[in-house]
């Protein structure tokens, strides 16, 4: 097991989850003379309100019962929540990682790494007992490669920019999770190299988890969706989405390019995955019912993140785009403008984030958003925290689905989230209705080793 010098080295890291992954990405502890096994993790759970307003429905997949119009009071009604839920500032998740010196600058190294939900004490990432990662890797003087369920080269390239850390109130990484499988991927192989303050980093995978339908069924059933199954479909990436076909359903390829100093990291990311015209659509009883047939996915990001001298202020931009290609004439763009601001004031951070994202075409929908966040720092490892923001969705256009003669209307968050396109939705899976303000108020713990 690790001795009391690596364990010190360790804590003295930033965020839990942020040092996880610039490990994978060849920031990690320095290599040793033999075999060490580290257990790491982070625990994020708060007590929060959640008041949505009530949706306008009219023209939305919420807006029917089969052919019948439901009114907005029934479909999506206004509630107020109070909840124990997890992962607010964090995402939830305990792990392991071995290292071993091969000599010659050569390392053998593995990472299992689950994700959870504190409040129930169960799985995240569609109840997978590794979810987060699970891969063997090989360190080499050219670089490392690795294979395995692992994290994309966007989520990586988020991780390295986002003064927070990717839990649910973090708006920064709204355009990362339009598409789950920019964040963990099935049967990747990837490829790292860093150089002074260069990194580059390649990934290809087999299918990183694409079914063979894409609908919100998960592996457990939820008030809204049964199990999934063939004839449901279920969420990108979710627990048997991966395996692969002859066709290549759910080939993914990524890349980042990164420059990182003590005060700057600019970067950029690209993602590409093949959906092979798979269905798209809602679960009606037992059977997905497609509302468009998915031919592939792109998008890119360009992010900077940089730290005042001797203030300690971090400011960090990103700009996302992604680009669902579709059978037929319509093809929904999405854009994504995320900025935060973080400030410490002795033991406490301040911080500020906000959010805009669209359909560019397409409805021409938006959802904007702030978040407000104070921390209270005990120590490294521990702090109380408390959140405060909304999302704003505007319905824009009417349009009707290539697949089904349903009109649809809304933000990409109201939109994508009920098509099974995100895991684990904004708000620790609230929720949004259509043409309304979402809003939250938390207050939590959290505590990293």
């Amino acid at each position: 097991m690790t001795n009391t010098t690596i364990w010190e080295t360790y804590m003295k890291r930033n965020a839990a989850s942020a040092a996880c992954l610039v490990t994978l990405v060849l920031s990690a502890v320095p290599a040793l003379a033999q075999t060490s096994v580290t257990i790491y993790g982070t625990l994020d759970v708060g007590l929060d309100r959640v008041d949505k307003g009530q949706g306008n429905v009219q023209g939305t997949v919420f807006g029917v019962s089969g052919a019948t119009p439901v009114p907005n009071n029934i479909a999506a009604p206004a509630s107020v929540t109070a909840r124990v839920s997890p992962s607010h500032t964090r995402q939830s998740n305990i792990g392991f990682k071995g290292v071993e010196d091969l000599g010659g600058g050569y390392r053998g190294l593995f990472v299992l790494e689950s994700g959870i939900t504190i409040d129930n004490g169960g799985l995240a990432n569609d109840s997978r007992l590794f979810g987060r990662q699970a891969y063997v890797g090989l360190t080499t003087p050219g670089g490392e490669v690795k294979i395995g369920r692992q994290a994309s080269p966007m989520l990586i390239g988020y991780y390295l920019v986002t003064p927070e850390a990717l839990g649910s109130t973090d708006f920064f990484g709204a355009g990362l999770v339009v598409n789950t499988l920019q964040t963990w991927q099935d049967n990747q192989v990837s490829y790292a190299i860093k150089q002074g303050p260069w990194l580059g980093i390649l990934s290809y995978s087999t299918n990183s988890g694409v079914g063979p339908g894409i609908s919100a069924a998960r592996s457990v059933a939820t008030s809204s969706t049964p199990v999934a199954t063939n004839a449901t479909g279920q969420i990108l990436g979710g627990l048997s989405a991966g395996a692969e076909t002859a066709s290549g359903r759910g080939k993914t390829a990524g890349a980042l390019f990164a420059y990182r100093s003590d005060d700057l990291t600019a970067l950029a990311a690209y993602h590409r995955n093949n959906f092979d015209n798979v269905p798209i659509g809602v679960v009606s009883g037992t059977t997905l019912v497609p509302l468009f047939y998915g031919e592939r996915f792109t998008s890119y990001v360009g992010a900077v993140k940089y730290t005042i001298p001797n203030l300690g202020t971090t400011v960090a931009l990103a700009g996302h785009n992604a680009k669902f290609n579709l059978r037929g004439n319509t093809d929904p763009e999405v854009r994504t403008w995320t900025a935060t601001i973080k400030h410490p004031v002795g033991l406490f951070d301040v911080s500020a984030i906000f959010l805009d994202t669209r359909f560019t075409n397409y409805t021409r929908g938006t959802d904007r958003g702030v978040m407000l966040g104070l921390d209270y720092n005990f120590s490294k490892r521990t702090a109380l925290y408390s959140r405060w923001g909304g999302i704003k969705d505007k319905r824009g256009n009417t349009v009707v689905s290539s697949a089904t003669p349903l009109p649809l209307a809304g933000g990409p968050g109201s939109i994508l989230i009920p098509l099974g396109t995100q895991e684990v939705p904004l708000f620790s899976g609230a929720g949004q209705n259509i043409d309304a303000r979402t809003t939250m108020l938390s207050l939590g713990i959290r505590h990293a080793f």
